[in-house]
Protein backbone atom coordinates (compact mmCIF):
# COMPACT_ATOMS: atom_id res chain seq x y z
CA UNK A 1 0.00 0.00 0.00
CA UNK A 2 1.18 3.23 -0.91
CA UNK A 3 1.61 5.84 2.26
CA UNK A 4 0.56 9.61 1.45
CA UNK A 5 2.63 12.33 3.02
CA UNK A 6 1.24 15.67 1.91
CA UNK A 7 3.00 19.17 2.79
CA UNK A 8 0.47 21.63 3.49
CA UNK A 9 0.62 25.45 3.92
CA UNK A 10 0.54 24.67 8.00
CA UNK A 11 1.17 21.13 8.58
CA UNK A 12 2.23 17.54 7.15
CA UNK A 13 -1.11 15.72 7.20
CA UNK A 14 0.10 12.09 7.12
CA UNK A 15 -2.82 9.42 5.84
CA UNK A 16 -5.86 8.88 8.06
CA UNK A 17 -7.84 5.55 7.94
CA UNK A 18 -10.27 6.44 5.24
CA UNK A 19 -8.52 8.27 3.05
CA UNK A 20 -7.71 7.21 -0.97
CA UNK A 21 -5.16 5.72 -1.31
CA UNK A 22 -3.52 7.43 -4.88
CA UNK A 23 -3.10 4.35 -7.21
CA UNK A 24 -5.73 5.00 -9.70
CA UNK A 25 -8.42 2.40 -7.96
CA UNK A 26 -11.23 4.26 -6.47
CA UNK A 27 -11.65 2.71 -2.73
CA UNK A 28 -15.23 2.87 -1.39
CA UNK A 29 -14.22 5.76 0.99
CA UNK A 30 -15.49 7.94 -2.68
CA UNK A 31 -19.12 7.22 -1.99
CA UNK A 32 -21.35 7.48 -4.62
CA UNK A 33 -20.37 8.82 -8.49
CA UNK A 34 -21.14 12.65 -9.47
CA UNK A 35 -21.19 12.17 -13.01
CA UNK A 36 -21.34 9.19 -15.58
CA UNK A 37 -20.62 9.62 -19.20
CA UNK A 38 -23.34 10.01 -21.36
CA UNK A 39 -21.13 9.76 -25.09
CA UNK A 40 -19.43 7.03 -26.50
CA UNK A 41 -15.75 8.35 -26.98
CA UNK A 42 -14.34 9.23 -30.43
CA UNK A 43 -11.02 8.76 -29.30
CA UNK A 44 -10.31 5.36 -29.54
CA UNK A 45 -12.88 2.41 -27.31
CA UNK A 46 -9.38 0.68 -25.18
CA UNK A 47 -9.31 -3.11 -25.10
CA UNK A 48 -6.22 -3.66 -23.88
CA UNK A 49 -6.59 -4.77 -19.84
CA UNK A 50 -3.23 -4.09 -18.78
CA UNK A 51 -2.81 -1.11 -16.24
CA UNK A 52 -0.48 0.56 -18.25
CA UNK A 53 -1.29 0.97 -21.56
CA UNK A 54 -4.45 2.12 -23.36
CA UNK A 55 -5.45 2.13 -26.82
CA UNK A 56 -8.32 4.43 -26.33
CA UNK A 57 -9.20 7.09 -24.10
CA UNK A 58 -12.73 7.73 -22.56
CA UNK A 59 -13.89 9.44 -19.38
CA UNK A 60 -16.61 7.21 -17.90
CA UNK A 61 -17.23 7.69 -13.70
CA UNK A 62 -16.11 10.64 -11.47
CA UNK A 63 -15.69 10.72 -7.93
CA UNK A 64 -14.43 13.24 -5.58
CA UNK A 65 -14.50 14.05 -1.77
CA UNK A 66 -12.54 16.07 0.03
CA UNK A 67 -10.40 14.58 3.71
CA UNK A 68 -8.19 16.74 5.74
CA UNK A 69 -7.89 19.76 3.49
CA UNK A 70 -7.50 17.28 0.25
CA UNK A 71 -9.26 17.18 -2.74
CA UNK A 72 -9.60 13.76 -3.94
CA UNK A 73 -10.62 13.27 -7.55
CA UNK A 74 -10.63 9.80 -9.24
CA UNK A 75 -11.97 9.42 -12.79
CA UNK A 76 -12.71 5.53 -13.66
CA UNK A 77 -12.28 5.27 -17.47
CA UNK A 78 -8.49 5.44 -19.22
CA UNK A 79 -5.94 7.95 -21.03
CA UNK A 80 -4.61 6.45 -24.04
CA UNK A 81 -0.65 6.26 -24.03
CA UNK A 82 0.04 8.17 -26.97
CA UNK A 83 0.54 11.51 -24.70
CA UNK A 84 -3.44 12.47 -24.92
CA UNK A 85 -3.86 14.92 -22.23
CA UNK A 86 -6.66 14.58 -19.46
CA UNK A 87 -7.18 18.46 -18.58
CA UNK A 88 -9.11 18.72 -15.45
CA UNK A 89 -10.48 22.79 -14.02
CA UNK A 90 -11.97 23.57 -10.41
CA UNK A 91 -13.88 26.25 -9.33
CA UNK A 92 -13.97 26.28 -5.88
CA UNK A 93 -13.69 29.87 -5.13
CA UNK A 94 -15.09 33.60 -6.69
CA UNK A 95 -13.09 34.92 -9.56
CA UNK A 96 -11.41 33.11 -12.40
CA UNK A 97 -11.57 32.45 -15.75
CA UNK A 98 -14.77 31.72 -17.33
CA UNK A 99 -13.00 31.80 -20.68
CA UNK A 100 -9.44 30.41 -21.04
CA UNK A 101 -7.36 33.74 -21.47
CA UNK A 102 -4.08 33.70 -23.42
CA UNK A 103 -1.94 35.49 -20.72
CA UNK A 104 -1.71 32.89 -18.34
CA UNK A 105 1.61 31.36 -17.07
CA UNK A 106 3.50 28.92 -19.23
CA UNK A 107 3.32 25.10 -18.27
CA UNK A 108 3.00 21.52 -20.01
CA UNK A 109 5.32 23.95 -23.02
CA UNK A 110 2.20 26.78 -23.41
CA UNK A 111 -0.63 24.67 -23.10
CA UNK A 112 -2.62 27.07 -21.37
CA UNK A 113 -1.88 29.65 -24.19
CA UNK A 114 -2.48 27.10 -26.77
CA UNK A 115 -6.32 27.20 -25.32
CA UNK A 116 -6.86 30.02 -24.25
CA UNK A 117 -7.67 33.64 -26.12
CA UNK A 118 -4.90 33.89 -29.36
CA UNK A 119 -6.10 37.78 -29.29
CA UNK A 120 -9.26 37.32 -31.21
CA UNK A 121 -11.69 36.83 -28.39
CA UNK A 122 -11.47 33.26 -28.59
CA UNK A 123 -10.57 30.85 -25.70
CA UNK A 124 -11.91 27.51 -24.40
CA UNK A 125 -15.00 29.01 -22.45
CA UNK A 126 -17.21 27.30 -19.72
CA UNK A 127 -20.58 26.89 -18.54
CA UNK A 128 -22.40 30.06 -17.55
CA UNK A 129 -21.05 30.72 -14.03
CA UNK A 130 -18.35 28.20 -13.87
CA UNK A 131 -15.09 30.16 -13.40
CA UNK A 132 -12.17 27.97 -13.40
CA UNK A 133 -9.70 28.83 -10.47
CA UNK A 134 -6.92 25.88 -10.91
CA UNK A 135 -5.98 23.90 -13.63
CA UNK A 136 -4.02 19.66 -14.01
CA UNK A 137 -3.22 18.44 -17.11
CA UNK A 138 -2.19 14.23 -17.06
CA UNK A 139 -0.28 12.71 -19.89
CA UNK A 140 1.14 9.29 -20.63
CA UNK A 141 3.33 7.29 -23.20
CA UNK A 142 5.22 4.23 -24.00
CA UNK A 143 8.58 4.18 -21.27
CA UNK A 144 10.79 1.18 -22.62
CA UNK A 145 8.34 -1.70 -23.39
CA UNK A 146 7.42 -1.91 -19.84
CA UNK A 147 4.57 0.58 -19.12
CA UNK A 148 3.74 4.18 -19.05
CA UNK A 149 5.60 7.02 -17.81
CA UNK A 150 3.32 9.83 -16.70
CA UNK A 151 3.53 13.71 -16.84
CA UNK A 152 1.71 16.09 -14.83
CA UNK A 153 1.65 19.99 -14.33
CA UNK A 154 -0.35 22.54 -12.95
CA UNK A 155 -1.45 26.21 -12.76
CA UNK A 156 -3.50 28.65 -11.10
CA UNK A 157 -6.08 30.49 -13.68
CA UNK A 158 -6.33 34.13 -12.02
CA UNK A 159 -8.50 36.66 -13.15
CA UNK A 160 -6.18 38.88 -14.79
CA UNK A 161 -3.71 35.69 -15.66
CA UNK A 162 -0.98 36.50 -13.21
CA UNK A 163 -0.85 33.01 -10.89
CA UNK A 164 2.34 30.74 -11.44
CA UNK A 165 2.52 27.17 -12.99
CA UNK A 166 4.69 23.92 -12.16
CA UNK A 167 5.67 20.81 -13.44
CA UNK A 168 4.48 18.21 -10.99
CA UNK A 169 7.12 15.29 -11.96
CA UNK A 170 6.70 12.19 -13.43
CA UNK A 171 5.51 8.85 -12.12
CA UNK A 172 5.03 4.96 -13.88
CA UNK A 173 2.85 2.23 -14.42
CA UNK A 174 4.13 -1.14 -15.34
CA UNK A 175 3.04 -4.62 -16.49
CA UNK A 176 5.64 -6.78 -14.67
CA UNK A 177 6.69 -10.07 -15.71
CA UNK A 178 5.30 -12.20 -13.23
CA UNK A 179 2.06 -10.44 -14.54
CA UNK A 180 1.83 -7.92 -11.51
CA UNK A 181 1.32 -4.57 -11.67
CA UNK A 182 3.50 -1.47 -10.25
CA UNK A 183 2.60 1.74 -10.00
CA UNK A 184 4.29 4.68 -8.72
CA UNK A 185 2.59 7.96 -9.18
CA UNK A 186 3.76 11.42 -8.77
CA UNK A 187 4.75 13.01 -5.85
CA UNK A 188 4.89 16.53 -6.37
CA UNK A 189 6.61 19.08 -4.35
CA UNK A 190 3.12 20.88 -4.14
CA UNK A 191 1.27 18.02 -2.60
CA UNK A 192 -0.17 16.84 -5.48
CA UNK A 193 -0.29 13.14 -6.18
CA UNK A 194 -1.24 11.31 -9.33
CA UNK A 195 -1.62 7.77 -10.78
CA UNK A 196 -2.93 6.45 -13.45
CA UNK A 197 -4.40 2.61 -13.76
CA UNK A 198 -5.32 2.21 -17.20
CA UNK A 199 -7.21 -1.68 -17.13
CA UNK A 200 -10.39 -0.72 -17.66
CA UNK A 201 -12.56 -1.92 -20.63
CA UNK A 202 -16.08 -1.48 -19.74
CA UNK A 203 -18.09 1.86 -19.64
CA UNK A 204 -18.77 3.50 -23.01
CA UNK A 205 -18.27 1.91 -26.59
CA UNK A 206 -16.81 3.52 -29.71
CA UNK A 207 -18.40 6.08 -31.38
CA UNK A 208 -20.40 9.05 -31.01
CA UNK A 209 -24.00 8.28 -30.23
CA UNK A 210 -25.30 8.28 -26.54
CA UNK A 211 -23.91 6.28 -23.83
CA UNK A 212 -23.62 5.47 -20.33
CA UNK A 213 -20.45 4.74 -18.43
CA UNK A 214 -22.01 3.41 -15.66
CA UNK A 215 -20.52 0.00 -15.88
CA UNK A 216 -16.80 0.85 -15.95
CA UNK A 217 -14.72 -0.84 -13.55
CA UNK A 218 -13.33 1.45 -10.83
CA UNK A 219 -10.05 2.00 -12.58
CA UNK A 220 -8.75 5.22 -14.23
CA UNK A 221 -6.48 8.29 -13.15
CA UNK A 222 -6.49 9.36 -9.48
CA UNK A 223 -5.66 12.91 -7.89
CA UNK A 224 -4.95 14.41 -4.62
CA UNK A 225 -4.84 18.15 -5.01
CA UNK A 226 -3.99 19.95 -1.50
CA UNK A 227 -6.75 22.88 -1.54
CA UNK A 228 -4.35 25.06 -0.08
CA UNK A 229 -3.62 25.35 -3.68
CA UNK A 230 -6.16 27.19 -4.50
CA UNK A 231 -6.54 29.55 -0.99
CA UNK A 232 -3.06 31.58 -2.83
CA UNK A 233 -4.05 34.93 -0.82
CA UNK A 234 -4.83 32.75 2.43
CA UNK A 235 -8.30 33.69 3.08
CA UNK A 236 -8.88 30.01 4.50
CA UNK A 237 -11.83 30.14 2.37
CA UNK A 238 -14.41 27.12 3.00
CA UNK A 239 -14.29 25.57 -0.47
CA UNK A 240 -18.29 24.58 0.14
CA UNK A 241 -18.83 24.74 -3.77
CA UNK A 242 -16.39 22.63 -5.36
CA UNK A 243 -16.76 22.03 -9.48
CA UNK A 244 -14.86 20.58 -11.58
CA UNK A 245 -14.75 20.00 -15.41
CA UNK A 246 -12.59 17.14 -17.08
CA UNK A 247 -12.24 16.62 -20.59
CA UNK A 248 -9.91 14.63 -23.19
CA UNK A 249 -7.68 16.86 -25.46
CA UNK A 250 -4.95 15.78 -28.19
CA UNK A 251 -0.94 15.76 -26.88
CA UNK A 252 -0.69 19.45 -27.68
CA UNK A 253 -4.18 20.38 -26.41
CA UNK A 254 -5.43 21.97 -29.87
CA UNK A 255 -8.27 19.27 -29.71
CA UNK A 256 -10.74 18.38 -27.82
CA UNK A 257 -12.19 15.05 -27.70
CA UNK A 258 -16.29 14.01 -27.22
CA UNK A 259 -14.96 12.96 -23.72
CA UNK A 260 -16.14 15.45 -21.07
CA UNK A 261 -17.75 14.99 -17.64
CA UNK A 262 -20.40 15.89 -17.32
CA UNK A 263 -20.98 14.61 -20.85
CA UNK A 264 -22.13 16.18 -23.95
CA UNK A 265 -25.25 14.35 -24.38
CA UNK A 266 -24.06 12.32 -27.76
CA UNK A 267 -21.96 13.81 -30.25
CA UNK A 268 -18.86 13.90 -31.98
CA UNK A 269 -15.58 15.73 -30.82
CA UNK A 270 -15.84 19.25 -30.11
CA UNK A 271 -12.36 20.07 -32.01
CA UNK A 272 -10.51 22.96 -31.92
CA UNK A 273 -9.68 24.19 -28.76
CA UNK A 274 -10.48 27.87 -28.73
CA UNK A 275 -13.42 27.74 -30.61
CA UNK A 276 -15.27 25.44 -27.67
CA UNK A 277 -17.95 26.75 -25.92
CA UNK A 278 -18.95 24.02 -23.22
CA UNK A 279 -22.00 26.25 -22.35
CA UNK A 280 -23.64 25.67 -25.99
CA UNK A 281 -23.86 22.20 -25.29
CA UNK A 282 -26.95 20.20 -23.59
CA UNK A 283 -26.73 19.72 -19.57
CA UNK A 284 -23.58 21.47 -17.22
CA UNK A 285 -20.36 20.06 -18.57
CA UNK A 286 -19.20 20.05 -14.92
CA UNK A 287 -19.96 17.28 -11.64
CA UNK A 288 -19.99 18.67 -8.11
CA UNK A 289 -18.77 17.70 -5.21
CA UNK A 290 -21.65 16.17 -2.97
CA UNK A 291 -24.08 16.46 -5.61
CA UNK A 292 -24.81 12.59 -6.96
CA UNK A 293 -24.73 11.96 -10.55
CA UNK A 294 -28.07 12.61 -12.81
CA UNK A 295 -29.16 8.34 -14.00
CA UNK A 296 -27.82 7.34 -17.81
CA UNK A 297 -30.40 8.29 -20.78
CA UNK A 298 -31.78 5.75 -22.56
CA UNK A 299 -29.14 4.29 -24.81
CA UNK A 300 -30.78 3.56 -28.39
CA UNK A 301 -28.96 0.79 -30.54
CA UNK A 302 -30.00 -0.89 -33.47
CA UNK A 303 -28.96 -1.77 -37.28
CA UNK A 304 -27.56 0.81 -39.39
CA UNK A 305 -28.27 -0.56 -43.45
CA UNK A 306 -26.52 0.92 -46.31
CA UNK A 307 -27.25 1.12 -49.93
CA UNK A 308 -24.16 -0.88 -50.98
CA UNK A 309 -25.40 -3.85 -48.94
CA UNK A 310 -23.04 -3.23 -46.09
CA UNK A 311 -24.76 -2.79 -42.60
CA UNK A 312 -23.13 -1.86 -38.68
CA UNK A 313 -25.13 -3.58 -36.01
CA UNK A 314 -25.15 -2.29 -32.29
CA UNK A 315 -24.55 1.69 -33.35
CA UNK A 316 -27.42 4.65 -32.70
CA UNK A 317 -29.10 6.67 -35.14
CA UNK A 318 -26.82 9.56 -34.98
CA UNK A 319 -23.71 7.53 -35.70
CA UNK A 320 -25.88 6.30 -38.65
CA UNK A 321 -26.68 9.39 -40.25
CA UNK A 322 -23.20 10.66 -39.88
CA UNK A 323 -22.41 7.98 -42.01
CA UNK A 324 -25.56 8.15 -44.71
CA UNK A 325 -26.80 5.05 -43.65
CA UNK A 326 -31.03 3.82 -42.61
CA UNK A 327 -31.13 3.08 -38.84
CA UNK A 328 -34.00 1.25 -38.45
CA UNK A 329 -34.45 1.00 -35.09
CA UNK A 330 -33.73 0.10 -31.16
CA UNK A 331 -32.81 -3.42 -31.05
CA UNK A 332 -32.53 -4.18 -34.74
CA UNK A 333 -30.04 -6.37 -36.17
CA UNK A 334 -28.38 -6.73 -39.64
CA UNK A 335 -30.75 -9.47 -40.71
CA UNK A 336 -33.11 -6.91 -40.61
CA UNK A 337 -32.12 -4.49 -43.43
CA UNK A 338 -34.57 -4.60 -46.52
CA UNK A 339 -32.32 -2.21 -49.09
CA UNK A 340 -32.10 -5.06 -51.79
CA UNK A 341 -35.97 -5.44 -53.62
CA UNK A 342 -37.05 -2.79 -55.85
CA UNK A 343 -38.28 0.32 -54.45
CA UNK A 344 -41.77 1.33 -55.39
CA UNK A 345 -41.31 4.91 -55.83
CA UNK A 346 -37.88 5.73 -56.56
CA UNK A 347 -38.82 9.44 -56.59
CA UNK A 348 -39.75 9.32 -52.78
CA UNK A 349 -35.81 10.39 -51.86
CA UNK A 350 -37.06 11.25 -48.29
CA UNK A 351 -39.08 8.54 -47.33
CA UNK A 352 -42.18 10.49 -46.93
CA UNK A 353 -44.42 8.31 -48.91
CA UNK A 354 -44.87 11.36 -51.18
CA UNK A 355 -43.05 12.83 -54.16
CA UNK A 356 -43.01 16.80 -53.51
CA UNK A 357 -40.91 19.43 -53.60
CA UNK A 358 -38.87 17.91 -50.54
CA UNK A 359 -37.70 15.43 -52.50
CA UNK A 360 -35.99 17.69 -55.21
CA UNK A 361 -34.56 20.17 -52.64
CA UNK A 362 -33.08 16.87 -50.92
CA UNK A 363 -31.66 15.34 -53.92
CA UNK A 364 -29.93 19.39 -54.82
CA UNK A 365 -28.51 19.71 -50.98
CA UNK A 366 -26.50 16.46 -51.74
CA UNK A 367 -25.73 16.67 -55.34
CA UNK A 368 -22.21 15.47 -55.74
CA UNK A 369 -22.40 13.50 -52.46
CA UNK A 370 -20.43 9.91 -52.68
CA UNK A 371 -22.71 7.15 -51.67
CA UNK A 372 -21.35 4.62 -49.30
Amino acid sequence: MNRIALLTATALCTTALGTPVIDGTAETEYGAAQAFQNTQTNFGNNDDDMAAYANGSELDVARSIIDQSILYIHLSGTLESNWNKLDLFIDARTGGQQRILGINPDADYGALQRMGDDGSGNGLTFDEGFEADYWVTVTCGDFKGIGVQYHASSAELKDNGDGSGVLLGMGTTSNDSDGSTGITPIYADNGIQIAINNSNTQGVTGGIDADCGEEAQPVGIELAIPLWLIDWDFEGLPFDDIRITALISSADHSYVSNQVLGGIGGGDNLGEVRNVNLGELPGNQFFSLGIDADACPEVLIGACCFANGECWQDVGPEHCDLNRGLWIGEGTLCEDCNLGGPNDCPTDSNGDGITNVDDLLDVIGNFNEVCP
